[in-house]
């Protein structure tokens, strides 16, 4: 008995609380519900997302939303449909020196007696590996000067400058030789004129 005597205040039922409790709790719940709600509303008045929701129409979207209608000519088509006009360009004058053609075919050459043709001459002129004579054109001082040049001569060199010099109607100074490479130098072009000058004399 001595043990259960000090819970027995604890087993009492308790009294029912104080009606100035009971009143302030309830304002205070109250408060509490409508300071919740006036947040909600606010938010939901300064949310342009949610106005717009409530004021939407059913129908979405408007029609002021819906892109146009796509055509069925592009405008690719209508730039080949209509092509630009073409332009008209002058054409070519010829020239006021024409092109002068060389022939492939040589012209047959009569030549001389066989006293005044190779191998009776005191200079020999050999033939390049594709058979052809070693007469070349050169252009110097930016092609304001004209040369022919004649290479593989053998013999007397002299004779055979002095021989084109006659022929062709040269100056001394107008049919010179290199010392160095032993080529006959021509002022001028005179391809043709030599060509004709050794073919005559069997070279």
């Amino acid at each position: 008995m001595a043990a259960t005597a000090p819970m027995m205040p604890f087993l009492r039922p308790l009294r029912l609380p104080r009606p100035s409790t009971v009143r302030s709790f309830l304002n205070h719940q109250f408060s509490t519900t409508a300071r919740h709600a006036q947040t909600q509303s606010s938010q939901a008045s300064a949310d342009p997302n949610f106005i717009a929701s409530q004021t939407a129409s059913p129908v979405y979207p408007p029609p002021s939303f819906k892109s146009l209608a796509r055509p069925k000519e592009s405008r690719s088509s209508r730039r080949t449909a209509y092509p630009r006009k073409e332009r008209a360009y002058p054409t070519r004058q010829p020239s006021h020196s024409p092109t002068t053609y060389t022939p492939l075919t040589r012209a047959p050459i009569t030549p001389l007696s066989d006293e005044l043709c190779a191998p009776n001459l005191p200079y020999f002129v050999s033939r390049t590996p594709s058979n052809e004579l070693p007469i070349y054109l050169l252009r110097q001082r930016g092609g304001s000067l004209h040369l022919t040049r004649v290479k593989k001569i053998d013999g007397s060199i002299e004779a055979f400058r002095d021989a084109l010099r006659e022929e062709l109607g040269l100056g001394e100074k107008e049919a010179t030789i290199n010392p160095i490479t032993k080529h006959v130098i021509l002022k001028g072009h005179w391809k043709p004129q030599v060509e004709q000058f050794l073919r005559k004399r069997k070279f």
